[in-house]
């Protein structure tokens, strides 16, 4: 999820998976140059499993592309979100003020343990609300989860190893930065 716009007021986060669009590009060219590089050296047979294979990628993705848009408003008092497929769209909404803080947690909707990171937004009552319809590897999840807290106005205490916050970044490497474009 990456941040679509943010004021005083409003945060809205939206995912539309740009990475598995890059993914499945990147290998549909790789199947497609091991192809022809085969056919070239004389096996023409791989020809029609590396079509059919290209093809099966491009209909699955287009079978499976999403879009999710989360909007955090202030003066409404509300959550919104908002996941677009090829089925239509579904909206679900919360109140602000029931959510308590965001988290980053790998259980699905069956309470099975995934290892596979998702946002959640954990709600006063306890319960736990996926910021997303579908589990995701990488960084984007404490992002989303960063920018939540932030707006939340709560500090990134739990931020993972490696992940400098923006405030980290401006107090350690600041001066330096300035230096560098004095230059």
């Amino acid at each position: 999820m990456r941040i679509e716009d943010k004021t005083d007021t409003t945060l809205t986060l939206v995912d539309d998976q740009k990475d598995k669009t890059l993914g499945l590009a990147l290998a549909g060219i790789f199947v497609a140059g091991t192809c022809l590089f085969m056919a070239w050296e004389g096996f023409a047979e791989v020809l029609l499993p590396g079509a059919l294979l290209i093809v099966g990628m491009a209909v699955y993705w287009r079978r499976s592309r999403m879009r999710s848009e989360m909007v955090f408003d202030r003066t409404a008092d509300r959550v919104t979100l908002r996941v677009t497929d090829r089925k239509g769209s579904e909206t679900w909404e919360w109140r602000l003020s029931d959510v308590e803080t965001a988290v980053v947690g790998t259980v699905g909707a069956q309470g099975t343990d995934s290892g596979i990171d998702r946002p959640h937004l954990r709600l006063t009552d306890g319960t736990y609300v996926p910021m997303r319809p579908y589990h995701a590897a990488g960084s984007q999840s404490w992002h989303a989860v960063a920018a939540v807290k932030l707006f939340l106005g709560q500090t990134l205490e739990d931020a993972p190893v490696g992940w400098l916050p923006p405030e980290a970044f401006d107090r350690y490497f600041g001066d330096e930065m300035a230096r560098l474009y004095r230059k």
